[in-house]
């Protein structure tokens, strides 16, 4: 038994030592994704990424991890390959385009004319407002009308926003009639009510030719071009 026993020593004495290896990091995965994104990014874009936790179960990348990207923004994929030891990684990439854009700063009652204090910029992804006219610029809201109630952080669009009039109708206005580069002025009659950016119905007293104009901040302007 005493030998027994011994030669059981021996042996534990001189087994092999397995190394432990090393599993891959996830915040360098991660950071490889990003880096192979960013040229493909539109200005203002934010990248969210799927979980990478997969990569702490991969033995750490000896080599440099090449990513290969695949699919259609928003929804995109990250193929993360490590060419030593051999491993492939998928990974889910979220890309979100943002724009600074006008939004309510404080409560706004619908029919309420806005004053600088009511709107503030902020960022804010595009697909909330896709298809809809949105404003960059405060000064551009000044006397517009709210449609209806907006709570703090609405954004502001075309749709929730009345632009003021400028023209009454029958009110006699100066007309700026633009061909190339000349600008002409006749006095004309309007015959609707025009807020900035639509196209109302005009007469000129003198001839009684009817003609359409378009309504700016400055007054109607028909342009020949």
């Amino acid at each position: 038994m005493r030998r027994l026993g011994a030669l059981v020593a021996t042996g534990l004495a001189v087994l092999p030592v397995v190394a432990w290896a090393a599993p891959e990091n996830p915040q360098t995965v991660a950071a490889a994704i990003r880096q192979a994104i960013a040229p493909a990014l539109s200005s203002g874009s934010s990248v969210t990424l799927g979980p990478v936790t997969g990569a702490q179960y991969m033995q750490a990348c000896t080599g440099n991890l090449s990513v290969s990207i695949t699919g259609t923004e928003p929804y995109e994929q990250a193929e993360v390959r490590c060419p030593a030891p051999n491993w492939t990684l998928y990974v889910s990439v979220t890309v979100v385009a943002t724009e600074e854009v006008e939004v309510a700063a404080r409560p706004i009652a619908a029919g309420q004319a806005l004053s600088p204090g009511d709107v503030t910029l902020r960022r804010e992804p595009v697909a909330l407002f896709a298809g809809r006219e949105v404003y960059h610029d405060a000064a551009s809201l000044l006397g517009t009308t709210a449609l209806m109630s907006l709570n703090p952080g609405a954004i502001l669009t075309n749709g929730s926003i009345e632009e003021p009039v400028v023209v009454q109708a029958g009110q006699t206005v100066t007309v700026h009639v633009r061909n190339g580069g000349l600008v002409i002025t006749l006095n004309a009659v309007a015959q609707q009510t025009g807020r900035i950016g639509q196209t109302i119905l005009m007469i000129n007293p003198a001839s009684g030719q009817h003609f359409s104009a378009l309504v700016t901040a400055a007054g109607p302007v028909v342009n020949l071009n």
